[in-house]
């Protein structure tokens, strides 16, 4: 049996999605510094009806991946207004706590600048 996408996943909103070009620049600027890095879509899971019990967890940011060195980086895109859920602040922390790399990112500007910040901390922390 062979299905079409229309069948398994709900159907995209058809207004401007100011985040989805963020998202696609910011996956852009990370491959190309050879970050290993993938857009998790739990928004259409959610709308499919598709989200079986904990498969993503509540809060997970939008692009997640490795970073060359091998540490965790999980980048939350935002449209200019936009702001994280309850659920995002949270998963924010825990990344942070177990010392991976959490971004909320309106541009490819904040991701680069944390980036920067985060090899100059890591430097001197050698």
């Amino acid at each position: 049996m062979s299905l079409r996408a229309s069948q398994v996943f709900a159907p995209r909103r058809r207004r401007g999605k100011p985040e989805r070009a963020v998202q696609k620049a910011v996956v852009a600027f990370l491959r190309a510094r050879n970050c290993l890095v993938a857009v998790t879509d739990a928004g259409a899971a959610y709308r499919a009806g598709a989200f079986f019990g904990d498969a993503i967890p509540p809060g997970w940011p939008d692009i997640t991946g490795l970073l060359p060195d091998g540490r965790f980086i999980g980048v939350e895109c935002k449209a200019p207004g936009g702001r994280q859920s309850p659920a995002q602040k949270a998963m924010e922390q825990e990344i942070r706590r177990r010392n991976g790399l959490y971004v909320l990112a309106r541009g490819v500007e904040d991701v680069q600048e944390a980036l920067e910040h985060a090899d100059r901390t890591q430097r001197t922390a050698d």
